[in-house]
């Protein structure tokens, strides 16, 4: 699908997760891009807007939130990425934990198209699991993708 200029569609974005060891995982997420196919590196990208910034990933485990979105040119995009800012958790026996983040931008190249008038949903579930680690006395988030569905 190539893209149509004037055409607009919408494009949604939700995070949803898996069970953990946590009772809260709040992450503040940043920016929500989408590229275009056969765009360039300048001006390919797509900025969606954040519907909600901070989301607690332990309450999103059978279920998904709506993090961005917005009116975008119709065609084929073939990149999502989110900047993850911060994350503060509570583990199940009480103990609070701010999280280092040394990357926080999660990829994806999964393809997927817009269509004139339609909407678009991907949801990227975040394998929370495999995204914290504990190094010493340090807690560590980097954002794992368990994976992303267009719904």
């Amino acid at each position: 699908m190539v893209l149509t200029p004037g055409k607009k569609g919408t494009v949604q974005v939700y995070i949803k997760d898996s069970v953990g060891p946590w009772s809260h995982v709040n992450v503040t997420f940043d920016t929500v891009r989408i590229h275009r196919a056969n765009g360039t590196n300048d001006s390919g990208w797509v900025s969606l807007s954040i519907k909600n910034g901070t989301l607690d990933l332990v309450e999103l485990v059978n279920v998904s939130a709506l993090l961005g979105g917005g009116k975008v040119p119709v065609g084929k995009y073939t990149q999502l990425r989110i900047v993850v800012v911060s994350a503060k958790g509570v583990r199940t026996d009480g103990t609070k934990v701010n999280f280092t983040v040394p990357s926080g931008e999660l990829k994806t190249t999964n393809p997927f198209n817009v269509s004139d008038g339609g909407t678009t949903k991907l949801t990227v579930d975040i394998d929370l699991e495999h995204s914290i680690t504990q190094a010493n006395d340090k807690w560590i988030f980097k954002p794992v993708l368990g994976s992303v569905s267009e719904n």
